[in-house]
């Protein structure tokens, strides 16, 4: 089922990282869930950003096992010693693990502090439990609570539980923003909206993209296509990619899942599955040009996020994940808890990971191959081309600028490149050139009738499916 929201991009306002927080407040409002009444909130302000589809998948809805939970919520939430209240688990949207059941009765400590989470290492957060929204049929009943309340807890004696919750048939929402380019090719986004009031982990990585795409809509003449992807992680887009088809799939040519961009670490990439496509080779180049400490790691040794369902089989979309994870079990503080709140994010940091993504789509529109006009080696110095980079002489001083050594070892290169195949990003990356002085460079060539260029295309493995792959492993 499909829900259109028909509005118009507001691209008008200023982006920077205290705007990216400030709709990062709004969106950390509402009480989130992979299931919960919160997300019809939710996308409700994200529509008055974007225009939004909103795929809705019923409760009970399965896809390889994995099931969509119902929509829950706390009635009441007490714990009692001797008639006296300790704790009401309803005061916070995180005191009650989510989906946990109904309980009511008295137990000892022991039996009690076997239904707590809490991090004696962070007394006054209260630990998020997700794990039941994605194990429903593990369900039991939990609450979380502070370690410095927790602690203050009698040991002895009865304590009486009154925990009543209700769990309804509701929906799934995953919403989807679309920007048609030229070409059908189309780079994929994708955030998570599940996590309730919390920014890093959720909600910034939300409001940034939501900026970017403000950008890239109102951008001139875009060549790819673009899609946004916001969903509860891993399941909604697990159903989200079980409804595309094959044709639709193989479109999908890179994605980047973006979180944690607040936290005062460096910027983290994780490579797709191969770690050696076109998307891998752009965020090479980006860390080496940034200016800022940055980290490179294989495969799903980042904070590990929906990069799995994107790139497996039958999907294969080449997928990265941007990141300021601090630690792969670590990810930075405020990790899954209260504390993770916009006040504890750096609006530099965050405006430093909005420019990078930016900066990535910039130089994939900008990127173009080269097929010569000519054989030999043409005389760039001669006046009709004024196109020699001069280097560096041993016994002369030119007056040279620092990097004429490395534009002069370009060009016992470059008419290699001009084979249709190299592309700008290539070559910037293979001799640490900046790709927009590269790219003016190259525009020289063409203008000089030397080269013709065209837009470099990101290729992609073809999707196969099972049978496909039943096939090719019988032969």
């Amino acid at each position: 089922m499909f829900v259109s929201a028909v509005v118009l991009f507001n691209s008008d306002q200023v982006v920077s990282g205290e705007s990216i927080l400030a709709l990062t407040r709004d969106l950390c409002k509402p009480a989130t869930g992979v299931v919960s009444q919160g997300n019809d909130e939710l996308f409700s302000r994200i529509g008055e950003e974007l225009p939004l589809t909103l795929h809705r998948y019923a409760s009970g809805s399965q896809q390889n096992g994995w099931v969509v939970p119902k929509r829950w919520r706390v009635e009441r939430a007490t714990i009692s010693h001797n008639g006296t209240l300790l704790y009401d688990g309803a005061s916070h949207t995180l005191a009650v693990a989510q989906l946990s059941k109904s309980f009511k009765g008295t137990v000892d400590f022991n039996e009690l502090a076997a239904h707590v989470i809490t991090d004696e290492k962070r007394p006054d957060a209260i630990i998020y439990h997700c794990a039941w929204q994605y194990r429903p049929w593990d369900i039991d009943w939990v609450f979380s609570i502070p370690f410095g309340e927790f602690s203050a807890f009698p040991t002895g004696g009865r304590f009486e539980i009154d925990l009543e919750t209700i769990a309804e048939d509701g929906e799934m929402l995953v919403g989807e923003c679309f920007v048609a380019g030229t070409t059908p090719q189309t780079i994929v986004f994708n955030s998570h909206v599940c996590h309730p009031h919390q920014a890093n982990d959720g909600m910034a990585g939300v409001a940034l993209l939501i900026r970017l795409f403000q950008w890239i809509n109102a951008r001139a003449g875009n060549r790819y296509s673009y899609r946004l992807i916001l969903a509860p992680e891993h399941l909604g887009t697990v159903f989200y990619l079980g409804d595309r088809t094959r044709d639709e799939l193989e479109l999908m040519v890179s994605g980047i899942f973006a979180e944690m961009p607040g936290v005062a670490a460096p910027l983290k990439i994780t490579s797709s599955f191969l770690g050696d496509q076109p998307i891998d080779i752009l965020f090479a180049y980006l860390f080496g040009a940034c200016g800022e400490k940055t980290v490179s790691v294989p495969w799903r040794k980042g904070a590990g996020n929906d990069e799995t369902v994107w790139e497996a089989p039958g999907y294969e979309v080449p997928f990265v994940e941007l990141t300021r994870c601090i630690d792969q079990f670590e990810p930075y503080p405020e990790y899954h808890s209260s504390l993770d709140t916009a006040e504890s994010l750096d609006s530099e940091y965050v405006e430093r990971f909005y420019l990078i993504l930016k900066q990535a789509v910039e130089i994939l529109e900008k990127n173009r191959t080269y097929q010569r006009r000519f054989d030999g080696l043409p005389c760039l110095s001669h006046p009709d081309y004024n196109l020699y980079c001069e280097r560096p002489d041993p016994a002369v001083n030119k007056g040279l600028p620092g990097d004429s050594e490395k534009w002069g070892g370009l060009l016992d290169s470059l008419m290699r490149y001009f084979n249709g195949r190299t592309s700008t990003l290539d070559i910037a990356l293979r001799h640490d050139l900046s790709f927009h002085l590269l790219w003016d460079y190259l525009r020289k060539f063409e203008e000089k009738g030397l080269v013709t260029s065209e837009p470099a295309v990101i290729r992609r493995h073809p999707v196969v499916s099972r049978n496909e792959n039943s096939l090719t492993q019988g032969r």
